[in-house]
């Protein structure tokens, strides 16, 4: 008899079985509705359970199937550089890191984002976008450097042309782009690129692409694509550096008692029970980033009811017509390597306005909240979730009603603030000597 064969893609498999371990140690952490005498008092089961959400459970990145340069250091320092220029955007006025900037955590602090003109979401941080399957609040990414392109060419980020950028990465990055991704015997005809052509743009944009010779165009995608897969090595270089929560489980692993009593207040311990127990926070903000990369339509306010956000349903439409996927000619993946696009979820009510749980790291220090920044502060979002209202319909618009994926909290006054100050205890300090996270620092 042959072998059973899952219809589900290995990434899916590893999740499925983690999400029962998981639940199964969360469960056993949340058996009590008392907290103890002594909030500091944990059980062995409890340690053990609280141990995959310190940094130093976390893996590393997995592999990257699609970009072989993917782990490069080369490839990571051309993309640091390209990531920090803002010569090669239109009118040099943005770079990557006008919108994702480190000192806020690679946001940008504003509702939505900001450059050449206002996006309709805001901007999600870097930091663990290494470990998600999908980029973007929609997922309509299914790789960093497939994502990575996408700001270059949209009219309100960088608001530049293919050719244009192309031409740009060659005359100020020709050099180590070469010495990544090897000799360009055609590079005359880059620097020749007409100004303004792209497969996105314009009818006249359009239009100066198309009469580009299929040789030409090629090249040009495949610089571009290699500029995608240097900014993901990049950022999968970001390492997010031990909050006082982290040191608080690790001296709880040790069992170092005076050291993790003075790690956090007892109000936070409290809320570090809330949020593993009666809040169940921990079904979606799980694992060392605190997110499963899931998507979940939580009833956050629509930001535009006359225009409304469809969240993954969108998200997935853009991603089966994307032209950098795993599947694409673009891509270093054999095709059934892909499992994740192989193995896509394309349709479904559950799709429709969800949008990607996101990372709880320095969440306290990333206000506004939610896709499109609707909640200012962090007693906004524990309101919503206390008493949350159910999503906003408009037949008109939405392919079915959409699902509502949360309970009411009903946590106290009390509750709600020791929530909020565990949520404190997540923030990172800023690495001002990390090479990585800091322009100014030169390899």
């Amino acid at each position: 008899m042959p072998a059973f064969k899952s219809p589900l893609p290995l990434p899916t498999r590893t999740a499925l079985l983690s999400a029962v371990l998981f639940f199964a140690a969360a469960t056993a952490f949340a058996q009590t509705d008392q907290p103890p005498t002594d909030v500091y008092a944990f059980t062995d089961s409890d340690i053990a359970f609280l141990k995959h959400f310190s940094l130093s459970s976390l893996s590393p990145p997995p592999l990257s199937q699609s970009n072989d340069h993917a782990d490069d250091l080369a490839a990571a320092k051309l993309g640091k550089k390209i990531f920090f220029d803002k010569r090669l955007s239109r009118r040099g006025r943005f770079s990557c890191a006008s919108c994702h900037q480190p000192d806020k955590y690679f946001t940008d602090g504003r509702a939505r984002g900001v450059a050449f003109g206002t996006g309709r979401r805001s901007t999600p941080t870097l930091l663990g976008s290494a470990w998600s399957p999908w980029q973007y609040w929609d997922g309509r990414k299914d790789s960093l450097w497939a994502q990575a392109l996408a700001p270059i060419e949209d009219p309100v980020e960088m608001n530049t042309s293919r050719t244009s950028f192309v031409r740009r990465v060659i005359k100020y990055h020709g050099a180590e782009y070469q010495a990544v991704f090897g000799r360009l015997e055609n590079i005359r005809q880059l620097r020749r690129l007409p100004k303004n052509a792209t497969p996105l743009g314009n009818a006249r944009a359009k239009k100066r692409w198309q009469k580009l010779p299929a040789g030409r165009r090629h090249l040009t995608n495949t610089v571009f694509s290699n500029v995608g897969k240097s900014l993901m090595a990049y950022q999968r270089r970001l390492r997010i550096p031990p909050s006082r929560f982290d040191h608080f489980i690790d001296h709880l692993q040790r069992k170092n008692s005076g050291a993790y009593r003075a790690m956090l207040t007892a109000e936070e311990v409290s809320g570090l029970r809330i949020f593993m127990g009666k809040a169940n926070c921990s079904s979606c903000h799980n694992g060392p980033l605190f997110t499963n990369f899931e998507f979940h339509n939580i009833g956050a306010p629509e930001p535009d009811p006359s225009r409304v956000d469809l969240g993954r349903f969108s998200g997935i439409a853009a991603l089966v017509e994307d032209e950098f996927t795993c599947l694409s000619a673009w891509s270093d993946a054999e095709p059934t390597q892909c499992e994740e696009m192989n193995f896509l979820k394309r349709s479904g009510p559950e799709l429709v306005g969800a949008f990607k749980t996101p990372t709880l790291r320095n969440i306290a220090a990333t206000a506004p909240y939610m896709q499109a920044g609707q909640f200012s502060d962090l007693p906004a979002v524990l309101a919503h979730y206390n008493l949350p209202t159910p999503p906003f319909y408009d037949r008109e618009q939405h392919p079915n009603r959409p699902h509502f994926d949360i309970l009411p909290l009903k946590l106290t006054p009390q509750e709600t603030a020791a929530l909020i100050a565990f949520l404190g205890t997540l923030t990172s300090p800023y690495p001002r000597r990390d090479f990585w996270w800091n322009a100014d620092i030169k390899d």
